[in-house]
């Protein structure tokens, strides 16, 4: 009975790809809005792990998160006053951690916990998946509401900034 978990055990540990990801050409970003402009923030430095299990991809494995700090819309005091606001100093990290994928008709939904200002929600991300040889684009649109995690939204000649952030990231990788 050893010999049999022990064998299942190292199946399951390769199967299991871990991928790199390539930070020159990965990234997330978050676009902002206000009626008086429009930016983007995008962090270039993701971290964290993806483990990929190329037999079923349903079976894959996701832990990552990017420093608040790394956010860079072009501006340095909108980028001072976003740390404020998230009270980067005691909330460092955005984290998502995966607890379950499913195939859909356009690639994947990836459940789990994203984890920003202290505060962990559970989201369902559609992501788009494409694996060249030993390369592969993971893609994904999506939005969060900044009141779900208790975030005070700016507001500039008294008009708030608009609740939702439309989020993207492009990861491109390497197994």
């Amino acid at each position: 009975m050893k010999k049999i978990i022990l064998i299942l055990f190292f199946q399951f540990l390769f199967s299991q790809s871990l991928v790199d990801f390539d930070l020159s050409k990965s990234f997330i970003s978050y676009d902002g809005k206000h009626p008086a402009h429009n930016w983007t923030g995008i962090s270039k430095d993701i971290q964290g792990t993806f483990e990929l299990n190329e037999e079923d991809l349903t079976k894959s494995k996701v832990d990552l998160f990017v420093p608040v700090f790394s956010f860079d819309s072009k501006n340095a005091n909108r980028d001072s006053n976003m740390l404020d606001v998230v009270e980067e100093y005691y909330y460092p990290y955005v984290r998502f951690i995966s607890s379950k994928i499913e195939k859909n008709e356009n690639g994947f939904n990836v459940i789990g916990n994203l984890s920003f200002h202290g505060i962990t929600k559970e989201l369902t991300i559609p992501v788009r998946f494409k694996k060249d040889n030993s390369v592969i684009i993971v893609e994904s649109d999506f939005s969060i509401m900044l009141t779900d995690f208790k975030i005070r939204r700016p507001a500039l000649l008294t008009i708030k900034i608009r609740n939702q952030l439309d989020i993207k990231f492009f990861l491109v990788g390497s197994i």
